[in-house]
């Protein structure tokens, strides 16, 4: 496949997943140019490791957070481990003892919930769209919607009550 054809086939989706973090659709375009000037940057020592919409999303979300540092902007503890529980980032470095302790708290969080709010968490961070999430999972997209909603309050909530204060990382 051809990086153009690839370009054609997940823009969208790459842009939706960068508006979800931003909630901006003129930061979405800007971040979506740079994602994919990287990508086409990287595209030929892809490895092919992950799928191709996998791997655009992780270069999306790296992309994301270096925007928002460059921005001064406050990074939330609760978004960084939510956007980052399941890649190694310069956000969240398994080897630094207190993010080592948080991404174990997550992960055991986590594993209190149910197969399925784990896998509609996941897929989200992997960056599926909820009707695709709903699709593989057997739900409605807006079931879907919900559980990925109420497993981030969770998280969010429970994070504050181990210390985690404010939120403010």
């Amino acid at each position: 496949m051809s990086f153009e054809e690839i370009y054609s086939q997940y823009k969208q989706d790459v842009f939706n997943y960068i508006l979800s973090l931003t909630g901006s659709s003129s930061e979405a375009e800007e971040l979506l140019a740079e994602s994919f000037f990287r990508a086409f940057i990287g595209f030929y020592a892809f490895r092919g490791d992950s799928s191709v919409k996998t791997w655009l999303f992780s270069i999306a979300r790296h992309v994301f957070f270096q925007h928002i540092r460059r921005k001064g902007r406050t990074v939330y503890i609760e978004d960084t481990v939510i956007y980052q529980i399941q890649s190694q980032s310069e956000l969240i470095q398994p080897d630094a003892s207190d993010n080592t302790l948080l991404f174990e708290l997550v992960s055991r969080l986590l594993g209190q919930k149910d197969e399925r709010s784990r896998t509609v968490f996941r897929m989200r961070l992997d960056g599926y769209s909820f009707k695709e999430i709903g699709e593989k999972v057997g739900i409605s997209e807006s079931s879907a919607r919900v559980l990925e909603h109420r497993i981030r309050i969770y998280l969010q909530k429970e994070l504050k009550k181990e210390g985690y204060g404010n939120g403010e990382e």
